[in-house]
């Protein structure tokens, strides 16, 4: 993969991550009415050779926490001397709703999700961070990789790029860089022109500031231990062919030998509340193919115990999104479908890379 400018020259040139070494800086925000510094804390591994930067972030929302795991582990697992570029970490994008445990700021303001906040202009939390990490994180970049996950009894299982960008060099980039993490599967979506357009994280980097970016939707908490080491090995080895592809790390990225593109997603969730009882298995994720009317889940009330709603497949696809058993309201997440019939679903090989 051709980077045609690399970030690396202005990071190295910093007393605080001279080349070959690591650093940890905290970049202060803003205060908040506890009077407590709310700030962005960064990790960089800087390689002892010039190379791409890639940026990484998790916990833009803040009740998607079982990643920060995952990116702890990546950067205590990098030896510096072994790449060539660096790599940037932001463990916690969002402390504000990560301390509260919920996808957005609890504020009164027009724009508490944060990664529907990037380019925002006023003083609201989101719009603060979003600025904060474009100048503190996306500016010093080559490359970016955002990481989500299901909340606590959720799990997702693919990565996503966008297709749509104005430079469709970016477009193909961002596309390269997620059939190199490797999954059977990839989600070449409208990031820029579909909502919430360049408002996202990856959408603003790709659209606005011609960064490629890849978004990781890989794991999810509340499950089998083993499956969610499984999830998490997952992601890491995912970012190493991410490295790999960019050349910050040598070798050859794991590219499945077919992958499956698509874009047409349904959600299937509950429209009443109660116990949520899962049928479908979320090992079987992204795995099995389901023929549509397929019971997925059903829901029971907790006073009655009568089932009130049963979940089912709408279409003939594959589970991208599973759920364990837990209490729901309207709307909470269950089951995403990929649609098998939909246009521009097809497989391509693993030399085709459009």
């Amino acid at each position: 993969m051709s980077i045609e400018f690399s970030q690396y020259e202005a990071l190295a040139a910093d007393e605080a991550t001279p080349p070959g070494r690591r650093s940890v800086r905290s970049v202060p925000v803003f205060t908040d009415l506890d009077g407590s510094d709310i700030a962005l804390v960064i990790h960089a591994v800087v390689g002892a050779r010039p190379g791409p930067v890639l940026a990484l972030h998790t916990a833009l929302h803040g009740s998607e926490w079982l990643v920060v795991d995952t990116l702890r582990r990546l950067v205590e697992g990098l030896d510096p001397a072994e790449l060539s570029g660096a790599v940037l970490a932001l463990p916690v994008a969002n402390p504000v709703a990560f301390s509260s445990g919920t996808r957005n700021t609890l504020d009164e303001s027009d724009s508490p999700d944060l990664n529907r906040s990037f380019g925002g202009e006023q003083t609201w939390i989101a719009d603060q961070l979003g600025r904060a990490i474009t100048a503190e994180l996306y500016a010093r970049a080559d490359a970016v990789m955002d990481f989500h996950c299901g909340i606590w009894g959720s799990a997702m299982g693919s990565v996503t790029c966008g297709r749509d960008f104005n430079d469709p060099g970016v477009s193909e980039r961002a596309f390269a860089l997620a059939t190199a993490f490797g999954l059977e599967h990839v989600r070449r979506s409208d990031l820029a022109t579909r909502f919430p357009g360049p408002k996202s994280g990856v959408g603003y980097a790709g659209q606005v500031l011609g960064i490629p970016g890849v978004i990781s939707e890989v794991g999810g908490a509340g499950f089998d231990p083993e499956l969610e080491e499984l999830w998490a090995q997952k992601n890491l080895r995912g970012i190493r062919g991410v490295l790999q592809e960019l050349g910050v790390l040598t070798g050859p990225p794991p590219r499945a030998d077919r992958i499956l593109v698509y874009d047409g997603v349904v959600r299937v969730n509950p429209s009443t509340a109660g116990m949520l009882e899962p049928v479908f298995k979320p090992e079987d994720m992204m795995r099995v193919e389901v023929p549509r009317g397929t019971l997925l889940g059903r829901v029971w009330s907790p006073y009655t115990f009568e089932v009130v709603e049963e979940l089912r497949a709408p279409v003939r696809g594959m589970v991208d999104m599973v759920c364990r058993d837990y209490p729901v309201r309207p709307g909470d997440w269950a089951y995403i479908m990929v649609d098998l019939d939909a246009d521009g679903t097809h497989w391509v090989d693993r030399s085709v890379t459009t």
